[in-house]
């Protein structure tokens, strides 16, 4: 019992005492910056960084503080004529505050030194998801009865889903590699007649995990909402795909074919690739953005398996279904946030060789 009271005295004393130092370092601190400003307004212009780099590193209380303490710094060694330190200095408030701007009232000689550096973010990492529609183009039809029959099929597209992530490569301001892979749910009903005396409907779930790679093309990336264009390809590999059917007969004798749930995977492409196009907005916030997406897939093939379409013998029997020769394009309206990750440097036009 002792022990642990000398323990947690031992502890006190040692967190007061570091607060108590923290607490004199931090006017110790701001001392310096008022007389560094003093020294700056008289011209002494040397004296400022020595007077601040001490506290520069330990960092100021506040970070709105240390800020304006190394653009004094920037500041004097700029008009000292002392570039290469101004350089260095700005590099190191940019390795700080990636997103730190010089304002249109700043000197012309800041904003100057500040367009050399690469400021924009270079990657970024995000969260996706969204809404698919689809859209079918059916190139043979296939059925029980009579060709007239079944070649009257309606493909009627369903809302769904799909999340990921999104990974972004910045080639400059305005060129961006993205890569967001997904998971992605298409699902449709397919309504049809394939005898004379009854009706089909095949309520049809394909889930997928989908590889977009796309090149995107910013239209004002100065700007905090910035339009883009994208293009690009995917893959889609299957995860699984079911269907679920009734048959109604038009006399009331008949009694309807009620829906069970029938696994269709291996009637299903295990790949398909297509072709993108996008259009959207990222709107800039503090170290991320977020964007609104809209997405055109245009399929390359048919997502069926020509070779398997008679092998369930539960579609053509009891609901009198076959698969039909279908590619489907998927519209997707997705909305994300990502991360954005920076590494400041000076431009290379700007770096002077030894």
């Amino acid at each position: 019992m002792l022990t642990k009271l000398i323990d947690q005295k031992l502890l006190f004393s040692i967190t007061l005492i570091f607060l108590l130092c923290n607490s004199v370092f931090a006017q110790e601190c701001e001392e310096a910056y008022n007389r560094a400003n003093t020294l700056y307004a008289e011209g002494k212009l040397l004296q400022v960084p020595y007077e601040l780099n001490n506290c520069i590193e330990r960092g100021f209380e506040s970070s709105a503080k240390q800020l304006n303490a190394r653009r004094l710094v920037i500041l004097s060694y700029l008009y000292s004529d002392r570039v290469v330190e101004a350089e260095d200095a700005m590099l190191q408030l940019l390795k700080e505050n990636a997103e730190y701007k010089p304002t249109s009232s700043d000197p012309a000689e800041l904003r100057n030194l500040y367009e050399k550096f690469r400021t924009r973010p270079i990657m970024s990492l995000g969260l996706v998801g969204g809404a698919t529609y689809n859209q079918a183009t059916v190139s043979n039809t296939f059925g029980v009865g009579a060709k007239e029959n079944y070649s009257n099929v309606e493909y009627q597209p369903q809302v769904s889903f799909k999340a990921g992530v999104s990974f972004s490569f910045y080639l400059s301001q305005v060129i961006q590699i993205n890569i967001s892979p997904t998971y992605e749910s298409i699902v449709f009903e397919t309504v049809e007649r394939p005898l004379d005396f009854s009706t089909t409907t095949m309520r049809e779930n394909q889930n997928w995990l989908h590889f977009p790679l796309t090149m995107r093309f910013v239209i004002l990336p100065k700007q905090k909402v910035k339009p883009f264009i994208g293009l690009g390809g995917s893959a889609r590999m299957q995860m699984n795909a079911s269907i679920e059917g009734t048959q109604a007969y038009d006399s009331e004798e008949i009694a309807d074919i009620e829906a069970t749930t029938i696994d269709i995977s291996k009637q299903r492409q295990e790949m398909l690739y297509d072709a993108i196009v996008q259009l959207g907005i990222q709107f800039k916030t503090r170290f991320s953005h977020w964007s609104i997406i809209g997405s055109y897939s245009y399929a390359f093939q048919d997502f069926n398996k020509p070779n398997a379409r008679y092998d369930n013998s539960e579609l053509i029997f009891s609901y009198g279904y076959i698969d039909n020769d279908v590619k489907m394009d998927v519209i997707s309206l997705t909305v994300g946030i990502a991360y954005d990750f920076y590494k400041p440097k000076k431009y290379r036009k700007y770096k002077t060789l030894d």
